[in-house]
């Protein structure tokens, strides 16, 4: 299992810079990513459970639209849950 620490590093490397250190997208970001924190997200994880963690799962892997792009290239599935988990703790 991947530590907690890899997972933050791998948010810090890969996605950050578009959703933001706290899983606020920032302001000058030009195609507004999800907003990964809040009432909503949390809900979502709360009523959707596994659900909801592997549209995420699958979001990262495969990308979505031209505007998130696929990371099944760089990242292991390990690597992509652990990420999963990163976002389910904002």
């Amino acid at each position: 299992m991947i530590s907690d620490d890899r997972a933050n590093l791998l948010w810090d490397q890969k996605c950050a810079v578009c959703h933001g250190v706290d899983g606020t997208p920032k302001d000058s970001v030009l195609t507004k990513p999800r907003k990964l924190r809040g009432f909503g997200i949390k809900m979502g994880f709360f009523f959707g459970g596994d659900k909801m963690r592997e549209g995420i799962f699958k979001t990262i892997r495969d990308g979505k639209n031209q505007t998130m792009p696929s990371f099944k290239e760089e990242l292991s599935e390990e690597e992509i849950r652990a990420l999963v988990r990163r976002i389910e703790r904002f």
